[in-house]
């Protein structure tokens, strides 16, 4: 403030010289004609010889400025400084992020590897103790004798528990095609009792008559030596296991005749696997 105060007393001591210097040059009257008379009449000056003094001294107000100005340049290095330390703990903060991630998701991947694990454990220990059905079937004689036809079976428990039956059927039929048909009416059920145990293992039955008839004819029999005609048996199996699951057997066979005769003109034979690979699944 008083800096400003000293230029404006300089700035007035100036204009005040100019109009000093301006008086003694312009303001002079002009001359009449009567004072030409005495041209050697002594002309008046005015000398200045001090200027008034101008000072340009700083005083506390220009210190408080600068000392206020290098106070915000600290300020903003101590925030610049403090931006960064924050920016570093932010980084610091994201690389142990991502490493506990990477550790998370080990850990989800043990643990997973882990259930699996324990649940192939689980697998195998039911697997080894349910109860487990197979449908096999005794050849038959051949050419069958007289009266009705009697095909036997036997229904074999493997495992250490038992096998509770649901339903179940087997059925024996004639038709002139190698390959079983698709009939709906599965009749009549399996005789064998409700509940196999490891006691009785093996449970042996019979299906008397082959569908649509009881007997073989003399005829059907020749056309099942030509291969003009075909015996078929199929049957399911439907069971519970000890530890409350589903499980199902079934079973499709064809008899076949061998293609040589024995010794004493006879042919014997043996059950082959017909149909899909559904139709003879064990779960």
């Amino acid at each position: 403030m008083l800096y400003n105060l000293s230029r404006m007393q300089g700035l007035a001591a100036g204009l005040l010289l100019f109009a000093l210097i301006s008086t003694a040059a312009f303001g002079q009257p002009a001359e009449s004609p009567g004072s030409r008379a005495a041209p050697n009449t002594p002309s008046q000056t005015v000398k200045i010889s001090d200027i008034p003094p101008i000072s340009v001294a700083k005083d506390w107000s220009d210190q408080a400025y600068w000392l206020f100005t290098l106070f915000l340049v600290a300020v903003g290095a101590l925030q610049v400084f403090l931006l960064w330390g924050n920016l570093r703990a932010i980084e610091r903060q994201a690389m142990q992020m991502e490493r506990q991630t990477g550790i998370l998701e080990k850990s989800v991947a043990l643990a997973e590897k882990s259930a699996d694990t324990a649940r192939q454990n689980v697998e195998m220990f039911v697997n080894r103790e349910r109860g487990h059905l197979r449908v096999e079937l005794t050849p038959l004689l051949w050419p069958p004798p007289a009266g009705t036809i009697k095909v036997s079976y036997k229904v074999t428990l493997y495992g250490a528990t038992e096998a509770y039956i649901s339903s179940s059927c087997a059925r024996v039929e004639i038709t002139d095609s190698s390959e079983p048909g698709d009939d709906g009416q599965w009749w009549p059920a399996m005789s064998i009792p409700q509940v196999i145990t490891p006691d009785h293992r093996v449970q042996e039955a019979q299906v008397q008559g082959v569908f649509p008839k009881s007997t073989l004819e003399p005829s059907d029999i020749d056309a099942i030596d030509a291969g003009r005609k075909f015996i078929h048996f199929r049957g399911f199996v439907k069971y519970d296991d000890v530890f409350g699951a589903e499980r199902w057997t079934r079973c499709r066979r064809t008899w076949e005749l061998a293609m040589l005769r024995n010794p004493d003109g006879t042919r014997s034979g043996h059950w082959s696997k017909r149909g899909s690979a559904k139709d003879n699944s064990e779960t």
